[in-house]
């Protein structure tokens, strides 16, 4: 890969504010108010232990952080998973916040790991298809790729999560971008020049503008070795709750005899069930 094009960083969390003091029934010198609801306070308890530690987190452990005994914890915990703010793992049964404390915050980042909630989606996705999958976040004028899986290929696209690529070359990017005003895609141009990288690749920003009605006309975009030789890929939009595209997922193919309209026609609806499965989640009501 050109070296001007990919730059390895480590996947970064957004900082979140210490938590306060915990609202269990164990110890503590904080006196309450009177208007003070101790179950609410128990249920904040909870939360905390997440804030400190992402986890996952056994009941067990719950319990003893948030001094209860076990079945108090596990209403409550269970409380917090019907009302959609924790989920937990079917294999580990281990819990975790889930996306919906997205809602909580004006971001397109949180504590949440997007990588986190993608993964076995794009795990089976990769089975089904034999290729490698990934996810990847607009981050300035770049893409950040958040998650990438192997395909079970001997040479398959070798893209290391954290790693920056251009928007304009990718499919991912292009996705990402097609959701961005005229005017912003020409800002990120007039700080960013759009590299050539290949022959197919588009720089012209009033063609590339063109190109990104299209694919947000269609539902999802592909790059046809736009920015290495060889690699194709097919991308299509995960959406949060309110419908903003929050990330987008792709399938990279390096197969000689794979184009980009074999991809459409045997990869497409796989990706848009994957990225569907993973809008779901986010609270998107698909249609």
């Amino acid at each position: 890969m050109p070296g001007s094009a990919t730059k390895l960083g480590a996947t970064y969390r957004v900082a979140v504010v210490p938590p306060h003091p915990r609202n269990g029934s164990a110890p503590t010198s904080t006196p309450r108010g009177r208007y003070f609801v101790e179950a609410l306070g128990r249920g904040l308890a909870v939360l905390d232990c997440f804030i400190e530690d992402p986890g996952p987190h056994a009941l067990i452990e719950l319990s003893r952080q948030i001094g209860l005994g076990m079945p108090t914890t596990l209403r409550l915990i269970r409380t917090l998973e019907e009302a959609g703010y924790v989920r937990q793992d079917a294999e580990t049964k281990r819990y975790r916040l889930s996306w919906k404390m997205l809602q909580l915050q004006d971001v397109t980042t949180s504590i949440l790991d997007y990588a986190d909630l993608a993964r076995p989606h794009l795990q089976d996705l990769a089975a089904a298809l034999g290729e490698a999958t990934g996810m990847a976040v607009l981050d300035g004028t770049e893409v950040r790729h958040a998650i990438r899986v192997s395909s079970n290929r001997i040479i398959s696209a070798n893209i290391p999560p954290g790693a920056h690529f251009p928007p304009h070359a990718t499919a991912m990017g292009k996705v990402l971008m097609a959701e961005l005003a005229p005017d912003t895609v020409r800002e990120l141009a007039a700080r960013h020049t759009f590299q050539r990288f290949t022959p197919t690749t588009i720089t012209d920003v009033d063609e590339l503008l063109a190109h990104l009605q299209e694919i947000a006309r269609q539902g999802y975009a592909v790059s046809d070795a736009e920015w290495e030789q060889g690699l194709r890929s097919l991308a299509a939009p995960v959406r949060a709750r309110d419908g903003g595209v929050s990330a987008a997922v792709c399938v990279l193919s390096v197969q000689p005899a794979m184009t980009t309209r074999r991809m459409e026609a045997e990869y497409l609806p796989a990706l848009l069930k994957t990225t569907e499965a993973i809008s779901k989640e986010l609270g998107y009501a698909c249609r």
